[in-house]
């Protein structure tokens, strides 16, 4: 039986190419734990006010999710739109609209970093565009979260799903180690593979690294109650 230990419903903007942040979590996710999705149409492009109008379709997509099933939680990736509508507010139109629980990814990495005790922390955004990377540090500060950016918008945003997870290895590392010292790496941004080079780089700067679709999985599998640790994947995936 699928998802006889959670049910999760996940929202994501059509990825215009593979569903990274979708596939890394169902290949991660242990046994029984099973996702059922919806694809929002758009945005058009990254600017606000065309991810602000993704609005109206946050709330009927989660319903038509908790109608298929009993869900455990709702969880809605795509960073830009989370923060072009508002953190919360996502959070408000799913939870009303499934009657179920409801996370973001931005939330999961705000809750991974909390969880991890880190004070200070290097943010790499790689492939967003300068406004999106200011909203995401505002937002981060806002949940006292103290950190330093690195090499942000440094790759085009329609480039970066041909980033092997080896380049963005050498690309984490060293800007991590040409920074000032901080308590651990957070990578931003789900497009890009990250999954297998994860406690690789962990093990090379000798600091924890939370990236966006391992810190998603860890979030909605806590809110799930399933706790069990999953090897190769950071020190994060151990901390339930």
């Amino acid at each position: 039986m699928y998802g006889w230990r959670a049910r999760i419903g996940f929202l994501s903007p059509a990825p215009g190419g593979l569903p990274t942040s979708l596939l890394e979590m169902q290949e991660a996710a242990p046994e029984g734990v099973a996702f059922l999705t919806q694809m929002l149409e758009g945005p058009r492009s990254l600017e606000l006010a065309d991810l602000a109008a993704m609005r109206p379709q946050i709330g009927p997509a989660a319903a038509r999710l908790a109608a298929i099933t009993d869900l455990d939680l709702v969880l809605m990736a795509g960073a830009p739109i989370v923060l072009g509508v508002g953190p919360s507010e996502v959070i408000k139109l799913m939870h009303d609209a499934a009657g179920v629980p409801a996370t973001t990814n931005v939330e999961g990495i705000v809750r991974a970093i909390r969880r991890l005790g880190l004070g200070r922390v290097t943010v790499l955004a790689p492939y967003y565009p300068p406004h999106l990377v200011d909203l995401f540090e505002r937002h981060l500060r806002d949940e006292g979260v103290d950190l330093q950016l690195v090499a942000p918008g440094e790759i085009p945003f329609r480039e970066h799903k041909d980033q092997t997870p080896e380049a963005s290895y050498r690309r984490a590392k060293q800007a991590f180690l040409a920074a000032p010292p901080s308590d651990g790496l957070v990578i931003l941004g789900g497009g890009t593979p990250l999954q297998s080079i994860l406690r690789t780089l962990e093990t090379d700067i000798g600091r924890p690294v939370i990236a966006n679709n391992q810190a998603n999985l860890w979030n909605a599998l806590t809110m799930a109650n399933v706790r069990e640790p999953i090897p190769g994947m950071g020190v994060l995936m151990t901390c339930f």
